[in-house]
């Protein structure tokens, strides 16, 4: 059952997540903090009040993953993407905004979490390590080349971790 309001507890936040290509792989980071914390994901965060989106994505990028050398960004699509607890209710509602780029270098850690580069194969065979939404957002994005998209996402959280409700 969906929320009729949103509460204090879970307005709309703009958030930046870019793909990133690193060599031969791809750079995402395993979560330190809730939600989704043990989870690898793409790399981003929250968009600070004033910031164009892709100043918020080059920050996040350099913040998350300490790169001396962030190239060729480009704008990918739009995911609204909504967290609800068992129940339905809503607990967070993100609008992500997705980007591509390429790092010259990166640090393992950081203080949202390890850093690591997945290769194509390693990201489709370890599908469950992931966020739900984040590994679409990556397929979709990237393997499928979509660009200008708008995506729709639902997450449940329950006991035993996060459910993809649907990504459309």
């Amino acid at each position: 059952m969906q929320s009729d309001t949103v509460s204090d507890n879970a307005p709309l936040l703009p958030i930046v997540i870019t793909i990133l290509k690193h060599q031969d792989g791809y750079l995402f980071i395993k979560r330190r903090k809730p939600p989704y914390d043990g989870l690898w994901s793409l790399v981003g965060g929250k968009i600070d009040l004033g910031e164009h989106i892709r100043e918020a994505a080059e920050r996040e990028v350099r913040e998350e993953t300490g790169t001396s050398r962030l190239m060729n960004y480009g704008f990918r699509g739009i995911v609204s993407e909504r967290l609800v607890d068992s129940e339905g209710n809503l607990k967070a509602h993100f609008l992500i905004f997705v980007g591509y780029a390429v790092v010259s270098d990166y640090q393992r850690e950081s203080r949202e979490g390890e850093i690591s580069a997945f290769t194509q194969p390693g990201i489709l065979a370890s599908k469950s390590g992931f966020i739900p939404s984040d590994w679409y957002m990556f397929k979709s994005f990237e393997m499928d080349r979509e660009t200008g998209i708008l995506y729709e996402a639902e997450l449940a959280q329950d006991k035993h971790g996060y459910q993809l409700n649907y990504y459309r």
